[in-house]
């Protein structure tokens, strides 16, 4: 029972007990009183008889007609007349029906008035003595409407103290039910500052869950600028700030095996000629110039063409871009504004000698090897080192050309009228081996049947405002899985739908109509779509929605927004899924070792699981297991379930 509950109770039995005094004590007050002026009046009538008959003559018919006079003038139980010897001589009684009060409270508040006496006289000698009784029909009926109209007005007493009771209860619990909110808040990680209680007793209260809260935030907030830099330490460049080579490695590696990286797109690489000369010319401060100029003209020219490309310094004298959905013609342009740009730093006296750089490109397709894609790219840089502009390019043997939007709008709009998507599922494991969910992914299949993947289609719908329909369906076939099978499924969804109006009514009316499936459904969304689509606020309603029907909410494609770590705490995320980039190769990279066993720390204080994604070989799996990661997914786990 809470104590706001026991104070109600200990307030209402008071006030019961206090009305419930007060009205019996005016019922027995009101009784008494009765009962006086009943014995008051028989008193007084007997005397007055006892006088008539000491005054008339002694003879019987004389005393009966006193008698009957005095009865039948007034309200009276019975009046007797008694002689010297105590003989009744004379009795009338009342045969007039009985009292409108009810039985029971005749039975329950007696009015006991003594009968009035008196002494008739002959004389100086004692004659008789006549014994007067009240009726106490009309009192009881008295007593009986009052009582009646007390308790009516007691009554509304008591209800208008009930309700002053509650009001001030009210006024009473609203600061205190803060307080308990704040407290649940912090069960579930959540951390709400509140204003301080008016109640004095309750102000010191509010004043020191507020200071832990403070406390909290302030600690989880220096955690995560700890851990942001950790990760900068660890996979940024030094000098230009820029993604290192492990980064960007993994970036590539992502792009080129994971299900849902667009179909292909373009790799360049630019390389500082003579870098060693050049340092040992100009020296070591206007070489470090150098190449940051070179980093700021890559940043400059590639966000002009592609805001979603990884830029990364690879090594002391190249640079690398990565480009997703890029064509050959558009690589080409871009990497002829990159030599002007270069050209310019060499007007610009940043270098003594031109050509400043050489740019070796390729394209490439998902699915590809990346020694491969790599041994091109090289062959390409090589190539543009001793050819005027030193510039070389190799479009692949199977070239990833683009649809236009219209083609893939009609294809889109087909499908989905026809239902002609599928999901397929990938397992992901706990580290022990157990299965911790299998991951659907969305496949729409094409006129012949065959399955087109998420990357080919999704980055097209994104740009068509389709994502809602689409992550609509995918709910719905999911939960059709969930019915027909066992465990628990997790879908990727789009940031994107968060903004469609009819995203959340959608999606209530499936989890509505989902009843006990819905606790084993897993909702993940990519972390870098939350920060294009407006950050994590659009999240709350959807994140509250989840939560509601039990189901759980998860990060994918987490690591590069580290400072976020708070917010998604505190919309209750129930795990991440770590980036890909910072698993790639873990084993032997200390760095990011730190970065993820320092995740995995904070995660696991406030109650998120954190599970690697992309990981690729048994010694990346060992490397996380010893982390404290709690589960992996990729090319490794799916080789040991087949």
């Amino acid at each position: 029972m809470s104590l706001l509950t026991r104070l109600w109770l200990s307030v209402l039995v008071a006030m019961l007990l206090a009305l419930s005094g007060s009205f019996a004590l005016s019922v027995l007050t009101a009784r008494n009183y009765l009962a006086q002026q009943l014995f008051a009046q028989a008193s007084d009538s007997a005397t007055s008889l006892a006088l008539s008959m000491s005054q008339q003559h002694k003879d019987a018919a004389m005393r009966e007609l006193l008698v009957s006079a005095l009865f039948d003038s007034g309200h009276f139980e019975s009046i007797r007349y008694f002689d010297v010897e105590g003989t009744l001589q004379v009795e009338r009684l009342t045969t007039a029906p009985a009292s409108s009060a009810p039985v029971w409270f005749v039975a329950l508040v007696p009015l006991d008035a003594a009968p009035g006496e008196a002494l008739v006289s002959d004389g100086w000698r004692q004659a008789g003595k006549v014994e007067v009784r009240a009726s106490a029909r009309y009192a009881y009926a008295e007593l009986w409407s009052g009582t009646l109209k007390l308790a009516l007005t007691q009554g509304g007493i008591g209800l208008l103290l009930c309700v002053v009771v509650a009001l001030l209860m009210r006024w009473t619990q609203k600061p205190l039910r803060a307080i308990v909110e704040q407290a649940v808040a912090i069960g579930f990680r959540r951390f709400v500052m509140l204003p301080e209680p008016d109640v004095p007793e309750l102000r010191v209260v509010g004043r020191a869950m507020n200071s832990m809260v403070g406390r909290v935030q302030a600690m989880f907030a220096e955690q995560a600028s700890r851990i942001e830099q950790l990760r900068n330490d660890a996979n940024r460049d030094a000098l230009t700030r820029m993604p290192n080579r492990s980064l960007f490695m993994g970036s590539l590696r992502e792009a080129l095996h994971d299900e849902q990286a667009a179909p292909g797109g373009a790799l360049v690489v630019a390389r500082v000629l003579d870098l060693a000369g050049v340092n040992r010319r100009i020296g070591r401060e206007r070489t470090d110039i150098l190449i940051q100029a070179c980093a700021s003209l890559l940043g400059d020219v590639v966000r002009q063409h592609d805001e979603s490309a990884t830029i990364g310094r690879l090594n002391g004298a190249e640079f690398g871009v990565l480009l997703p959905e890029l064509d050959g013609a558009g690589t080409q342009r871009l990497c002829q504004q990159l030599l002007e740009g270069f050209d310019r730093l060499y007007r610009q006296e940043y270098v003594d000698r031109e050509p400043v750089a050489a740019i070796g490109w390729t394209l490439y397709r998902r699915g590809e090897d990346l020694g491969g894609v790599l041994l091109r790219l090289d062959a390409c840089l090589m190539q543009a080192e001793s050819a005027q502009p030193p510039l070389a390019g190799n479009a692949g043997e199977t070239p990833h050309t683009a649809a236009r939007s219209d083609e893939w709008r009609s294809r889109i709009e087909m499908a989905l009228a026809t239902r002609a998507f599928r999901l397929a599922f990938f397992p992901v494991l706990r580290v022990d081996g157990a299965l911790l969910h299998r991951e659907a992914m969305l496949r729409m299949l094409d006129v012949e049947g065959v399955p087109i993947t998420a990357g080919q289609f999704m980055p097209v719908a994104s740009r068509l405002g389709m994502t809602a329909r689409l992550d609509l369906l995918t709910l719905e076939s999911a939960m059709i899985h969930l019915d027909e099978e066992s465990g628990d499924i997790a879908v990727n969804l789009s940031p994107l739908s968060l903004a469609d109006p009819s995203f959340l009514p959608g999606v209530r009316a499936i989890l509505g109509s989902a009843g006990r499936r819905a606790p084993r459904l897993w909702v993940e969304l990519s972390e870098r779509g939350i920060g294009e689509t407006g950050g994590l606020d659009a999240l709350t309603d959807f994140a509250a929605l989840l939560s509601q029907h039990g189901c759980k909410l998860g990060i994918e494609h987490f690591g590069r927004h580290f400072s976020a770590m708070p917010r998604l705490h505190a919309l209750s995320v129930d795990y991440l899924k770590l980036d890909g980039a910072f698993v790639a190769e873990i084993e032997s990279n200390e760095g990011n070792q730190r970065f993820v066993k320092a995740v995995v720390d904070v995660a696991r204080s406030l109650e998120i699981q954190v599970i690697a994604e992309r990981v690729a070989s048994e010694a990346e799996w060992q490397t996380l297991s010893a982390l404290g990661v709690a589960g992996v997914t990729g090319p490794a786990v799916t080789a040991r379930k087949t």
